[in-house]
């Protein structure tokens, strides 16, 4: 669900950012808690925020479920071609669903309704 960082280069950066010697910080600690957390939930609810996506676009445009990242650049150039409108309630509800799919991960304690 997380295009940048990955949920990889969250955990690869902690471990190259931890001190080695045991001189880190409660602040230092805490950043670190948070990005391991951030990365543990992307990978615990990121697939099935994916797939919900997958399915919200592929609705979109009348096609049938491919990947996210592929169904994306569609979605893109859909709209860059004028054949979805930006103000259309089906991208609307899905650019809401995958805000609310985004803070669930990144933020799950922000008191958030997007109505």
């Amino acid at each position: 669900m997380i295009s940048h960082p990955t949920a990889r280069a969250l955990v690869e950066g902690v471990s190259r950012w931890l001190p080695v010697d045991g001189s880190a910080s409660g602040f230092t600690l805490r950043v670190a808690r948070n990005a391991l957390e951030i990365a543990a939930r992307d990978m615990a609810l990121g697939p099935a925020a994916d797939a919900r996506a997958a399915e919200r676009i592929a609705a979109l445009l009348g096609c049938d479920v491919g990947d996210r990242d592929s169904l994306d650049r569609l979605l893109v150039e859909a709209i860059r071609a004028g054949s979805i409108a930006p103000d259309d309630s089906r991208l609307v509800a899905h650019m809401k669903a995958c805000a609310l799919d985004s803070l669930a991960i990144d933020q799950p304690r922000y008191a958030h309704e997007l109505k």
